[in-house]
This record gives C-alpha cells, sequence and structure tokens, in this order.
C-alpha cells in the first residue's frame, strides 16, 4: 500500500475517541484510550517522559487546564500512527500543534509525541504546565518555584518574537 492511499485510510476509533475528548477538554474520557504502558513525551524538553495510563491521564487533566479554545483538525494515518494537528491559546497565544499517536496491537494509544510552534506559544506553553504539574506531583511550593523560573523565559521569548523580525 502506498503512503498516500494509508494516509487517507479511515481513521481508528480510538483516535476519532481522542480527537473528540480532546475538542472537549475531557481528561476523563481519555483515560480509557490509553494503553497501560503509554508514554507521553514532552514537547518541551527530552528529559521528561510520562509514562503509564494513570500519569498520561492525569497530564490530560494539566494540558487541558492550560489550553483554551482547543480546535482539532482531521488526523492524516500512515499503518498504526496517526498525525493529529490542532490549535490552542496558552495564555493568550496562539499555539499550533501535532500529536503523533502511536496505536498498540489492541488498538489503544501506546506513545504520544507532541511538537508545537511557535516558538513564544512553547514559551507560554512552558510557564503555564509544568508548575502546574509540579504542584500535582511534587506539591505547590515546588509548582510555584516552577512558575517563577519558567515566567522570566515566557517573557524573554514573546519580546524577542517581537523584535527579532524587525532584523531580518
Amino acid at each position: 500500500m502506498s503512503a498516500t492511499a494509508s494516509a487517507t485510510a479511515p481513521v481508528p476509533a480510538t483516535i476519532a475517541a481522542f480527537r473528540a475528548a480532546a475538542d472537549r477538554g475531557d481528561a476523563d474520557a481519555v483515560a480509557p484510550l490509553l494503553a497501560p504502558d503509554v508514554a507521553l513525551h514532552s514537547p518541551l524538553t527530552d528529559r521528561v517522559r510520562f509514562d503509564g495510563r494513570d500519569e498520561v491521564a492525569a497530564l490530560h487533566h494539566d494540558i487541558f487546564a492550560v489550553l483554551h479554545d482547543l480546535r482539532t483538525s482531521d488526523p492524516l494515518r500512515l499503518g498504526d500512527r496517526c498525525a493529529a494537528p490542532f490549535s490552542a491559546r496558552v495564555r493568550g497565544v496562539e499555539l499550533r500543534a501535532v500529536i503523533l499517536v502511536q496505536l498498540d496491537a489492541q488498538g489503544l494509544i501506546a506513545d504520544l509525541e507532541i511538537y508545537g510552534r511557535p516558538l513564544p506559544a512553547l514559551a507560554a506553553l512552558f510557564s503555564a504546565l509544568p508548575p502546574r504539574v509540579s504542584a500535582r506531583r511534587r506539591g505547590r511550593l515546588t509548582g510555584a518555584l516552577v512558575a517563577v523560573l519558567a515566567r522570566p523565559l515566557a517573557f524573554a521569548l514573546h519580546i524577542a518574537d517581537r523584535l527579532a523580525p524587525r532584523f531580518l
């Protein structure tokens, strides 16, 4: 089968349900779609990976809390992988991203990899999501410390995004 033919193949029910859950911001509906040993790779750093159904489902509660106006687009399928584009607002900044989803033999989500742009949106995500995740996993004080460390980066990248194009 050619790449074009498989890319237009029907989207598996799991992916359709995942997309519907994301459109609703319904993290509870995501959990049953995940394989027990699912892994989610952070879009912000290679140093963090979230493993297991419980952790990835809990992370989706955090994700849906910081992403606003989330809109998914039709996914592309190639074999047991799908590329699902989406957009959202993070602290008022437009984020455009794609999530690569790998299904296991049972049709459950086994692996998630997220790629996004533009850089100021990723910086806004970095200032919003890790403090929330840190607070959930390690306590409110750690979450507050992460927020203090992350916000200056988001601010600096926002300013750089405004000024740098003038010099190009």
